[in-house]
Formats: structure tokens, sequence, C-alpha cells
């Protein structure tokens, strides 16, 4: 069968429904009337059995279909369990029976009687169904899965929301019990994992990986803001720096299901879900009351029975009777609306794309059949219009599309999920936001037990003391195992989601209490040691859920906070041809790339890649970036990445005390494994205490760069105690070192006056940039085009055309055209929004530069906390569109802004070297600069650009209009300054001088660059 589909016309694009089931575990032993189990029955009868009768009839039709069937651990236990299978198949017969009394009480009644009818044989046919399966629907949809039609996934095993989670063991805990339990049904590993909520937060991905997940589904702002920005937009996975695949949510397709306001559920001839004879019936009338009671809960509240009359009809109060037809009718004219619109969504991707795009459309399953009772209808309606009546649109899976595609694009994603807001913010607010202390607390006791007993557990015997004489060790890991699982039903994300909603909020409150509190007595029986057996048997019983739970899961890894990785030769061994081996420099830093907060990320990784080109040992040892791995070899650079091990409140003066205390420990476990470390190189305060201690330690000579001083950028002073602090730990560095680098000869005096330093301690080594690596001149991305447009605010998502500029490249033309008007002269801003760059300064000389130059435009790139303030300086003085916030942008779209512009401004208050200017350089730009620090040295005034005084509106207006006015001089000036780059600022030659100031600490005659393969590196 799927053979003959795969032999019909190639597609232009594919089309994945992944559908996620899920229930909270509401098994309930002790009474069988429990409101909340009954969302487990009235979820079988309207979505679980009748997607399974739609999925089995689309196979015996000979229908190809491919979809996505994700089904929750909790789920999975619940259709499984012989207690909830005996009391649904009761639960069945008695909506039977209601129907068919139903019949008998609308024989007179020609509009609504054949409807009992109809539910009477609905209900029936039902119930042939899930005795036909041995009333194990599991074991059904894993033979679909067998026959090729459905791709099962798993999820966290409680559906806990993860990213709000304190421990990672916490949640290796719920990702591991989860694949257990799945492979436990299917006989076979999941084809992907279902983030709970589809919530997402860096380090998730690692931990995924770890456990063999190859995808997952995540929010379209997850992969539409990753860094860098992808170039497939969100038609193709992207894939973490982990290896995991991410597959971006489709926001137009799921609007059109999910949309209250315009969806396709509320069609007028679809039925109502909030007309049911569970409320309708009794209300004046005690003999309808007395009829109806029996198929309600309790005289007290009233539950929904599933027969249901009446169509939706309008907006009004008014229902007109169901009408079966008409709404089979509008599911089909639905499912081929829905066909239409993806085949118009992968025909425009396809015109651009390198592959066949893929429109990922995920759903709770539980919205078709329980919320939209015809969903199922549409549900097979689509998978045969998609099957006979076009070619364009081919269902798949996101399996199926990684075999075909298995290479994407990679970025680093950031914390989202599908609920309110794309945040967190309906599982963290008011009214749930008190568990977390005690999930936490509980987290933290669960994971000290399993460190404690797994070794225990292991040797099979209780150690002396260690337990009561009553107590073995199958007592001991069962409790350890109910413990965990307490925990893990504690965690469900259901709970607070119903607190936030509104709904059964006592339910919620009383689960997760109750799973807290047995959680804590089995915690203090296994701490006390005095294990009550049959309470544990007694609990084992009341929730007979999870069998493969294993407590062993919260054993927390080995201290070592990331793996040590040891060059090759490492030791003092001569090299094959008697030459001494490189020093091994290493570089302490608290930011490096991916991770940049300011220019110090930028400025470090340049340096070491130019001294690694030249064959020297470079080692950065520096903090985890949100997707980057613990180590890697990133162009000729050991990059060795840090968990800083704090509280999520912890302010950043007292971060880098423990991120000291990281960087310490790691170098000495580098140490003692027989790593080499001939030389250290401090960059910033941030490290000292790291710097100082391996310095002595180890008795290897110490450099230290200071990018910037706490004294400049209060603009000469020290306005409170942290500055002070800060101060201080900036002398106390550059006295400890043996040799200090600064970046320009105002910074060398700076340094010299305020820490009492001999000049010749000083050198100064500029910061370099390559000039190869100007602005992108490929051809644009269309993708990022939109993400640019959208965070910059542009009205208007193009301007012009091919005339956008008269002097424009192919580089600056296609960005002109797409961003700007043609009479536009755009003048650019590169740096973070705050203070000492001097942004207000510029704004308040725009409309001295637009009363001469009215086509001017200031466009602002960056962050930081002065944005709102700008902008608001921007309104006040009626500049509107003529200056722009664009916020954080990518390499390739700064560069596409560098090619662009007519002008480059840095009006910086303080700026101890200035390398957005070198940016502007290497793209050719004219240049306008303040005569301050760094930035005074990068210009000489009226040859290779200009320099306005610091802080001065109206010098900063002249010498932007002279240029603007004169794009011809400023083209000259521009010239100059490419050709002053290349010979002050050529990275090589920089790595060449501190290759030779390196040598004089090392007392290293210098040698030839070694081979990549001598460079090579293995990890023990």
């Amino acid at each position: 069968m799927y053979k003959r589909w795969k032999a019909k016309a190639e597609p232009q694009g594919y089309l994945a429904l992944v559908l996620h089931a899920h229930l909270p575990y509401v098994r309930h032993a002790e009474r069988d009337d429990v409101m909340e189990e009954r969302w487990f029955y009235e979820a079988m009868t309207e979505t679980y059995l009748p997607l399974l009768d739609v999925f089995e009839r689309l196979v015996r039709d000979g229908i190809g279909y491919r979809i996505t069937f994700s089904v929750t651990p909790t789920l999975l236990a619940l259709w499984t369990d012989p207690l909830m299978q005996a009391r649904y198949a009761a639960y069945l017969d008695r909506i039977i029976g209601l129907a068919d009394k139903e019949t008998e009480r609308l024989s007179d009644d020609a509009r609504l009687r054949p409807l009992a009818v109809m539910y009477a044989e609905r209900f029936r046919g039902l119930k042939a169904l899930y005795e036909g399966c041995g009333r194990n629907v599991a074991a059904a949809f894993g033979r679909l899965q067998e026959r090729g039609v459905l791709d099962l996934w798993t999820s966290a095993a409680t559906h806990g929301y993860l990213p709000l989670m304190k421990t990672e063991e916490a949640i290796r805990a719920q990702l591991r019990t989860g694949i257990r339990e799945h492979e436990r049904h299917f006989g076979q590993k999941p084809a992907g994992l279902w983030l709970p909520e589809c919530a997402y937060t860096p380090g998730i991905d690692r931990l995924l990986r770890m456990e063999g997940v190859p995808c997952f589904v995540g929010d379209a702002s997850a992969v539409e803001y990753a860094s860098p920005a992808p170039g497939r937009g969100l038609l193709a996975p992207l894939t973490t720096p982990y290896g995991l695949s991410v597959f971006p949510r489709d926001r137009e397709s799921s609007e059109q299901v999910w949309s209250a306001a315009d969806g396709y559920p509320g069609h007028v001839d679809y039925r109502e879900f909030y007309r049911d004879i569970g409320w309708d019936l009794g209300w004046n009338d005690a003999d309808e009351w007395e009829y109806i009671r029996p198929y309600v809960l309790s005289t007290h509240e009233r539950v929904n029975t599933g027969m249901k009359y009446y169509r939706i009809t309008g907006n009004g109060q008014h229902r007109e009777p169901y009408n079966p037809e008409w709404a089979r009718g509008a599911a089909a004219e639905q499912a081929s609306h829905f066909l239409s619109c993806r085949a118009r969504q992968v025909e425009a991707g396809s015109g651009w794309l390198d592959r066949r795009p893929i429109i990922v459309s995920p759903y709770d399953a539980e919205l078709f059949g329980h919320w939209w009772y015809e969903g199922p209808i549409w549900l097979e309606m689509l998978c045969r219009q998609a099957y006979h009546d076009q070619h364009r649109v081919k269902l798949m899976t996101p399996g199926d599309y990684l075999r075909q595609y298995p290479t994407s694009d990679v970025g680093c994603i950031n914390e989202s999920s599908w609920g309110r807001s794309g945040t967190s913010e309906v599982w963290l607010q008011p009214a749930n936001d008190w568990i977390y202390r005690h999930l936490h607390q509980a987290e933290d006791r669960m994971v000290a037990l399993a460190a404690r007993y797994a070794e225990l557990a292991q040797q099979g015997d209780a150690a002396p003391g260690e337990l009561g004489a009553e107590s073995g060790p199958l007592s001991l890991s069962r409790a350890l195992n109910q413990a965990a699982r307490e925990l893990l039903l504690a965690q469900s994300s259901d709970w607070a989601f119903i607190m936030d909603s509104r709904t059964v909020v006592d339910y919620a409150v009383r689960r997760t209490k109750d799973h807290l509190g047995r959680f804590n007595r089995l915690c203090g029986m296994i701490e006390d040691g005095g294990i009550d057996d049959a309470y544990v048997a007694a609990l084992e019983s009341r929730h007979p859920c999870f069998p493969s739970v294993d407590y062993r899961d919260y054993v927390p890894a080995q201290p070592s906070p990331a793996p040590v990785h040891v060059a090759l030769r490492a030791s003092s061994e001569p090299l094959d041809d008697g030459s001494e081996p490189p020093p091994a420099t290493f570089m302490l830093a608290w930011e490096y790339p991916p991770q940049s907060v300011g220019g110090l990320s930028r400025a470090v990784a340049d340096l070491a890649e130019a001294l690694a080109a030249r064959g020297e040992a470079v080692h950065v040892v520096t903090t985890e970036a949100a997707g980057a791995p613990a180590y890697e070899m990133r162009n000729g650079v050991h990059v060795h990445r840090l968990p800083v091990l704090c509280s999520g409140d912890t302010d950043f003066y007292h971060w880098t005390f423990e991120m000291n205390m990281a960087m310490v420990d790691y170098v000495v476990a580098w140490k003692e494994r027989g790593g080499r470390l001939d030389l250290l190189h401090a960059h910033d305060w941030m490290v000292f205490h790291a710097a100082r201690e391996l310095k002595h330690s180890y008795g290897v000579p110490l450099v230290a760069t200071i990018h910037a001083t706490e004294w400049g950028r209060g603009q000469g002073r020290l306005h409170s105690e942290l500055s002070h602090r800060i101060h201080e730990l900036e002398w106390k560095l550059t006295y400890e070192a043996s040799r200090v680098f600064v970046c320009s000869r105002h910074m060398k005096e700076e340094v010299v006056r305020l820490f009492g330093l001999d000049g010749e301690k000083v050198d100064i080594v500029p910061n370099g940039i390559r000039t190869a690596a100007g602005p992108d001149r490929r051809e644009a991305n269309p993708e990022s085009v939109e993400r640019v447009e959208w965070e910059a605010g542009n009205a208007e998502p193009s301007f012009g055309g091919a005339n956008a500029s008269e002097h424009a490249g192919s580089a600056d033309s296609w960005a002109r055209s797409h961003w700007f008007a043609p009479h536009d002269r755009i003048m650019l801003f590169v740096g973070r929004l705050v203070y000492e760059k001097g942004v207000q300064v510029l704004l308040s000389a725009m409309p001295s530069i637009l009363s001469r130059v009215p086509g001017a435009r200031l466009v602002a790139v960056g962050a930081g906390p002065m944005r709102e303030q700008l902008e608001r300086q921007a309104a006040e003085l009626g500049l509107g569109e003529r200056a722009s916030f664009w916020g954080f942008v990518d390499d390739e779209t700064k560069a596409r802004l560098y090619a662009a512009a007519d002008l480059c401004v840095f009006p910086s208050l303080y700026e101890p070297f200035g390398i957005v200017a070198l940016e502007a350089m290497a793209a050719r730009r004219p240049l306008v600069v303040s005569d301050t620090g760094g930035l005074a040295e990068l210009v000489e005034h009226g040859r290779d650009g200009f320099k306005a005084l610091p802080g001065h509106v109206e010098s900063l207006y002249w010498h932007i209009t002279e240029l603007l006015l004169d794009p011809a001089a400023g083209s000259e000036m521009a010239e100059r300054a490419y050709a002053k780059l290349e010979e002050q600022y050529n990275p090589a030659k920089i790595a060449d001088r501190v290759q030779s100031l390196y040598d004089s600490l090392t007392h290293r005659v210098r040698r030839l660059p070694q081979t990549a393969a001598e460079n090579a590196v293995q990890t023990i």
C-alpha cells in the first residue's frame, strides 16, 4: 500500500501532521465516581477510539498516509491498566443504555430522535472496536506503526514542564522514564519526543541527544529567533549544536485549526460542545432529573454525557438541531481549504529553498473529537484528498524528512513554549508559583538519596548502620523507586495548567500536595532507616504506573563539571624533529563565542584564532553557552566551556566567584591528568581570582589584558561600593601579571596612571579584524530578511527596486532595495545601547542633520538598557522612521547593513578601542567617530574619517552632513582607512607580536608553525 503511494507524482513539499495524545494520570482505585477519571472515558469515546477507527479505515481502503502520533507515558499507563479498561468498558455499556433510552424518550421528536439513534449506533461501534483490539488501544496503535502509516513518539514521563525544573537529574529522569515506557509498550525506540507544552530551554537538547532522541517539535519562535538566524526559515528543521533536529510549528495551519475566533471548529454546522443533556435536563422537572441523574456524577455536580443534539448555528443563544451530513460536508470543504493553503505555502517556499519545504502542524489529539466533534472526520477527509486529489503536498513525518535531508542549518534556539505569549507564563504565575519551591526541594532530596544509595543497591546488601534490620535492599530499592514515582507524578504540568485556567483547582492542588506528601514520607523512612513495606506496597498498588521507573536516573553526574581534553602532546617530551613542543597557553575569559555580551568575546576569539593559525596551542577556558558543546576545537582553538553552579538570583559580581572556582577546579583536573600548562592569559577583572590561584600554584607566567576600566566606564568616577571593588580587582590583576596588554595608547596612559604601573610593563596590542571577512555578498536569504524587517519594526516589507542607490554594489543594492527607500541616506550605528556609546548625542543632532539632508536615516543596531529611553527620545524629537532601532542582528544581517550604509557613526563618550570602527573600515564605509579613547587613534581627522568632539551635538552634525553631502570625499577617506586597516590591524601581524611577547615569558626560541596533524587533539 505504501509503495503504491510513493509511486505517485513527486510533490513540491511536505505536510507533517503531529497529534499529541496526553492525559494526566487520573486513576483513582478507591472510587469509581471521581469526575476527573471521566476525562479518560470521554477522551477514549470521542478522540482515541474515533482516531483509531479513522486510521484503520484508511488502511483498509488503501489510502497512503503518514502521521506522527505522540503518546505520553501517563496515557499509556491508563490505556493498559486492567482496572481502567474494565471501568471504561462499563462506561461504554452505560452510555449505550442511555442512547437507547434517548431513542425511546424522543420517539415523537422527528428532529432529535435520528440523532439519538446515531449515537446508539456509534457507541456500539466503538464498543466493538474496543473489544476487538482486546481493550488494548496501545497495541492497536503499535500495529499501525508496523504497517508504516504512523510514527509513534513519546514524551516526558508525566508531562512535566521541563524548563521550570531545578536539576538536570530531574529532567533526565522524566525523559528516561518516558523512553523506557515507550520501549516497553511498543518494542522499539520512539521516532521522536514531544517536549511537554513544546517547552524548551537551552540544554534540554543535550539531554535529549544523550538519550538518543533524534528530533522534537518547537514553537515557531524557538526557531525564528535562533542564533544565527536559520537560512531556511520555518520551512525546514534546524539542528542544535548537539545535533538534535527541531521542527518549528507552523503558525498559519495552527491558527486555522486552533483559533477560537476563526478556526475550523467554529463552523455553524458543527456540533455545539456546550449543549449536553447532562446539563439541559432536569432543572425544572423532577421526573427529568430522576431520568438523567444516574448518568451524571452526583446530585451535586453535573457532567457531560456525550449526548449533544444541537449545532453551533450562530453567535446568539439560539441553537438548531445538529445535521451530520451538513457537518460532514463542512469538514470536506475545510480539508480542501487546508490542503490548498499548505500547497500555497510549499509553492512559495520551493521557489527559493534548496530542498522541498516541510510544514509542521502539531495539535493536541484531544482537539479531534472531544472539543471538535468533527475533527476525526476532517482528518480522514484530509488524508483522502491528499492521496487522491492533488500531488503538490505529501503527508510525511519528521523522521521521513530527516532521512531524506539529513543535514540542515545549525543554530541555538531560545527558551519558548506553545503556551500563552510563547513563554512559561501559564505554568509560572501567582496562581501556581508556590508549587516550585516544594518541587525543587523534592528534586534536591531525591538526588541526594539516589547518590547515597545507588552503590549500596547495586551491591545487593545493606551496609551496617545504613538501614534498620527489618529493611533489606529489596525494600530500599522499592521505596526509592516509589519516591521517584511520586515525584514524577507531582511534577505533571497539568496541575499548574489547571491552577492557571481556574477549572478544577482544588483537585490540582490536592494532587500536588498528596504526591509531595507521600514523597516526603518515603524519604523520611529511607533516611531514618526504617521502611514500612506495607505502606510502599499500598502506594505501588494505588499508582501502578511506570514499572520501569529507576531512582538511579537521579544519580548526579561525576563532580567534574566537564570532560577534560588533553592535547596529543600534552607532556614536555620533544617533537619528532627534536624541537620543543609549543607551550600550552590558557586564556581565561568569562565570555567567548557564541556567547557575546560585549566586545570582549570577539576580541578574545580573534586573538586566540590568530595565534592558533600560527601554530600556538591555545586553550580558552570560559563559561557554558546555550547550545554550545562543553568542549570543541573551534578554528584551531581548544574551547572548554564550564557550567557555573549558583542560584538563579546571584548577582554578576558574586557569580564571578563561582565562575573562578569552576575554572580553578577544571585546570587542576587538567594538570592532574597530565595536561600541559605553560602560560596564563587573563582577560579583565572577572577572572582575577582563578588567574592568581593558578599562577601561584603552578609557577607559570601570567599575562593580563585590560579591555576597559571601571573608572573609564564611569566617566572618571567610581560611583558605588561595587565600582570600588571592581577597580581594586583590576589593580590586583595588573599587579600579579608579568605583562599587561591594552588595546590603545589611550588605554595605556589610563592603566599606567590608575594603577601606578611601570610603562615598560604595559604593551599595546590592538584588536584586529580580517578584511577578507567583510560584507557578505551572497544572494539574500528571504527568511533572514523577513526576520530583520520584523525586528526593525519597518512598516513596509521592502522599498524601491534595483535603482536603490547609484553607487551601491551588489550587497548594498540588495539591502537598500529590500529595507530602505531609494532616497534614504543611511547612517549606521552598531554597539550596545548604553550611555557611554553616545547614541543620545547622535539623536539630538538628527533634527539639524535632517534640515540639510532630508533623506538621512539613522539605523541603530544593538541591544542594551537604554533602548526604551532612546526610542522615547527619538519620538519626542519627531524623528519617526528617520531613526529606527533594530536590536540584535546576526552577522550576515550586520554585514549587509554595513554594505548598505552611506556613513557609519560611533559617537562614544568613552571607548577603549572601538572594534566597530574597524568593521566599518573593512566594509569601506566613511566614518565619523568621537575624538576619545581608542577611537581617536583609529582615525586621522580629515584623511580617513572625521573626529567629532565627544558629546558635542553641533560638531557631530557638521561632520556627518559634510560626508553625506559629499559622498565622493567620503569614498576617498574610506579607501584610505581600508589601506590603514590592512597595514596596522591585520590579525596575523598582531598575533606575531603577541607570540614574541609570549616567547619572552616562556623563554622559548621561535619555531615554525605546526602542521594540522601535529596540532591534533584527543579526548581522554
